[in-house]
Order: structure tokens, then C-alpha cells, then sequence
């Protein structure tokens, strides 16, 4: 059986304290602290990108509809 590469790496530099409680996570959810630190960062990226795609989504409708917006509700109106 042919061995696979090695994966792409990053190395990251924690205190003692956030390093002892990134262990202690890893410990009580029962899963290596290589595997809790790479799914921490993963979701925390697809969150903020799926926030930012949101976010540029609505600011794209509100313009789309702020000239029809501002004829029905007139400044005195909103």
C-alpha cells in the first residue's frame, strides 16, 4: 500500500494556559487537540465567510430596492 503525502501544516503558538485548555477540551470531548484545534478554526471560517456572503447579499437587496423603498415611505414617512 502506497503511503499518502503529508498534509499541509500550520504551527501555532499558544501560553501554557490556553495550550492546558485546549488539552482539557480535547480530553472531555474525547478527540486529539490536532483534530479540536483544526475543527475549531475550520468552523470559525465558515461561519465568518457565511456571515460575510450574508451580509453583502442583503446590503446587494437593500440597494436594489432603496430608490422603490424611498418613493413609498417618503423621508417624513419612515
Amino acid at each position: 500500500m502506497a503511503s499518502m503525502p503529508p498534509m499541509p501544516g500550520i504551527t501555532i503558538e499558544f501560553t501554557e494556559q490556553e495550550l492546558a485548555e485546549l488539552r482539557a477540551e480535547a480530553r472531555e470531548k474525547g478527540v486529539e487537540i490536532k483534530r479540536l484545534a483544526h475543527d475549531i478554526l475550520t468552523e470559525d471560517v465558515v461561519r465568518r465567510r457565511q456571515k460575510q456572503r450574508f451580509v453583502e447579499g442583503a446590503v446587494k437587496f437593500a440597494l436594489a430596492y432603496k430608490a422603490e423603498f424611498e418613493r413609498e415611505f417618503p423621508h417624513g414617512m419612515r
